[in-house]
């Protein structure tokens, strides 16, 4: 019994790991590959799926706030020919893994997921699309930020 309460009072003292501080902004390039237009960030692009538009842009995760391992903020994607030649903003929510290095994120039509690694984090992009016309596109990129 007295081993029992040991381990107890062993496992209390041991301090609960800390999440990852994402807070800040996290800066590089996408490397996408769209088909279709629409959404937010491709409002222009004249990708199809038997053609579909590749795409380099500067993008900031500008990460606002933090509460534990859920994390908000925003995407900021520089503009180009294929967003019309404005800069877009979308929100998104995520979380980090108990171990600190796998993140998850949402913003409004897709989902991110990637490795955190010290001040840079490695992560692909997903949304699905439609052939319709007036569907939004379907994108993808993988790509790496590091915090500033």
């Amino acid at each position: 019994m007295k081993l029992k309460l040991a381990l107890f009072c062993m496992l209390l003292a041991v301090p609960a790991a800390s999440a990852a501080d994402m807070k800040g902004s996290w800066i590089g390039k996408t490397h996408t590959i769209i088909a279709g237009a629409g959404g937010p960030h491709w409002p222009e692009s004249k990708g199809t799926w038997e053609k579909p538009l590749l795409a380099d842009r500067d993008i900031t995760l500008r990460i606002t706030g933090q509460d534990g391992r859920r994390f908000w903020g925003e995407s900021v994607i520089a503009g180009d020919g294929a967003s019309g030649g404005k800069t877009t903003i979308e929100p998104f929510i995520g979380t980090v893994s108990t171990d600190d290095s796998t993140v998850m994120m949402a913003d409004t039509d897709g989902y991110y997921i990637g490795k955190l690694s010290g001040n840079t984090f490695s992560y692909c992009y997903i949304q699905s699309g439609a052939k319709q016309a007036g569907d939004k596109p379907a994108v993808s990129t993988c790509l790496e930020v590091t915090k500033k």
